[in-house]
């Protein structure tokens, strides 16, 4: 079930209303929305292909179970782990790891079998195939399950942190049910942890004219941005670009990558919008997702306000991790390792390999370039051109061996990235307003060149994208490519974007609140019209559906 549908305003509608007159029965209240939750996840969304059959929901009443059983036996083991007695302290802490186990293999195998198994596969296949020793294609007949990639991380999140003694342990099995299956987050985010939603599904909604016109605004703000900057962008240009980028010119790929750009961040803040925009509505509140991305300043940055909850979820149970068990010194592995997970979560492809490692090692450039001792300017006009050539060298080396690019388009890829990467290095960490943009400018593009691994759907059209890219053929771009339509809203969703965020998310949302209620709920249902003639009754899942 799509959100921008008829369908879902059908379902959300009884809910709502549902809801809220059990408000005053907290056992009856929890068991209708998680009915409805589960009902919500069977129905699934009516796209080409299929999502997964109604009967996958299995899965993830195995992940609640799993994880609700294994929290609570560590919980119980805890008194003995801490205990005066040696030995009993051992067993009890042998046993604690074992439920964890438990819960890591469970959550992960899942994943890894229906999202990763397959691309493993093909992998191993590749890698023999390179050292000359042939392999028989095989390829499991598997279906990715709905939200897969965020329900599991949030179930064990509850386990994790139980298991760290951050948590007590949730009694109530349907609190914790709903709290897995919550359903305006469940499909795609935001990831919620443990200690932000189950207190509140204990304490139970409180009712607030403020949260349902809050929530309301969100919704609204939520269904443009997918529709308008999303969709319709797509449709009118993306689409046809990506999946035939031979047939275009090195201007009109570049706009594509633009445009994407704009889409995906329009696409996937915009699901977000709508589900933080549902909870408020319902009386909870869940945590922001996106924080104008494309305004920052360094790689990092970007990861702090980009898919804010899958960041602080690897960053605390990966980065921290790895740091208090290695050690300090391993901080360029640490985040390396966290921000290639980070990069390989949202797809299982060879070109999520080259995204996730784009994005680790500028990651682990940004973390240098930030600590690096200062150098005189004789020493810096010394190593920089050194510096330029190794780097130029070996992104020439990975394009041409790892994307089988020519030579001349490997060499223009490896000069363009030591001179992305030389002009991040020369710029002074603070400085004014000119500094700023300069930082945010090559850190978008950045963003922007990345895009072309996690849009493509596979290396043939990364390598086909890029070689495209590269030749600078100066023929510019065919009239009728576009039209005025898409050209004003790309224009739009850049200015929307770099505006200060106050703006919208207060100002106009104070202005939303004021507007009397029954103007508001006719420009609800010209907006809800619009958007369905705009889509032509074909909504198109959000991106983020297939991770």
């Amino acid at each position: 079930m799509l959100f921008p549908t008829f369908d879902f305003l059908l379902f959300a509608l009884p809910v709502l209303i549902g809801f809220w007159a059990l408000a005053e029965r907290p056992v009856a209240r929890v068991l209708f929305l998680l009915c409805a939750s589960y009902f919500f996840y069977m129905a699934g969304p009516k796209t080409e292909p299929l999502p997964a059959p109604w009967y996958y929901a299995g899965l993830l009443a195995f992940s609640t179970l799993l994880d609700f059983v294994a929290g609570g036996a560590i919980h119980r083991l805890a008194p003995a782990a801490d205990g005066d007695d040696p030995r009993r302290a051992a067993w009890a802490r042998r046993k604690q790891g074992a439920w964890l186990l438990a819960s890591l293999v469970g959550n992960l195998g899942l994943l890894g079998y229906f999202k990763y198994a397959n691309f493993l596969i093909e992998a191993f296949g590749d890698i023999a195939g390179a050292a000359g020793i042939p392999v028989s294609g095989l390829h499991l007949d598997v279906v990715l399950p709905l939200g897969i990639s965020f329900y599991t991380f949030q179930s064990l999140s509850y386990t994790l942190d139980i298991w760290r003694g951050r948590l007590e342990p949730e009694p109530s099995l349907r609190r914790f049910a709903l709290f897995v299956v919550f359903f305006p987050q469940l499909v795609a985010g935001p990831i919620v942890r443990a200690k932000e939603l189950l207190p509140q599904l204990r304490a139970g909604p409180r009712f607030s004219r403020e949260g349902l016109e809050v929530g309301a605004f969100r919704i609204c703000k939520g269904l443009v941005k997918k529709v308008v900057l999303g969709d319709f962008i797509a449709v009118a240009l993306t689409d046809r670009i990506f999946d035939a980028p031979t047939t275009f010119s090195s201007a009109e790929l570049m706009v594509a990558l633009y445009a994407y750009t704009l889409q995906i961040y329009a696409d996937f803040s915009g699901y977000s919008d709508i589900a933080i925009g549902l909870s408020r509505m319902l009386g909870f509140s869940i945590p922001e997702n996106f924080d104008r991305p494309y305004q920052s300043r360094d790689i990092a940055e970007y990861w702090r306000r980009w898919h804010m909850t899958l960041s602080t979820w690897l960053r605390d149970y990966v980065f921290f991790s790895v740091l208090s068990r290695l050690g300090s010194r391993w901080g360029y592995f640490a985040v390396w390792l966290t921000m290639f997970l980070v990069g390989m979560w949202h797809g299982a492809s060879w070109n999520f390999v080259f995204y996730a490692n784009i994005h680790a090692l500028a990651m682990v450039f940004n973390r240098w370039n930030r600590t690096r001792p200062p150098q005189p300017l004789s020493r810096r006009l010394l190593l920089w051109p050194l510096g330029l050539g190794a780097i130029a060298a070996a992104v020439a080396g990975i394009a041409w061996f790892g994307l089988r690019l020519p030579w001349p388009q490997a060499i223009g890829v490896g000069v363009g990235v030591a001179v992305l990467m030389l002009g991040i290095s020369a710029l002074p960490s603070a400085g004014g307003r000119l500094n700023a943009a300069a930082h945010v400018a090559l850190t978008f593009h950045l963003l922007v060149l990345s895009r072309i691994f996690f849009r493509s759907p596979d290396l043939a059209t990364s390598r086909d994208f890029i070689t495209g890219l590269v030749a600078l053929d100066g023929h510019g771009i065919r009239p009728g490519l576009t039209t005025p339509w898409v050209w004003g809203l790309l224009a739009f969703g850049l200015v929307y974007h770099l505006t200060p965020r106050r703006w919208v998310d207060e100002s106009l949302c104070r202005a939303f609140r004021r507007v009397p209620g029954v103007v508001l709920g006719l420009g609800f249902i010209a907006l809800a019209y619009g958007l369905m003639r705009l889509m032509q009754d074909q909504p198109r899942a959000f991106i983020y559906f297939q991770f």
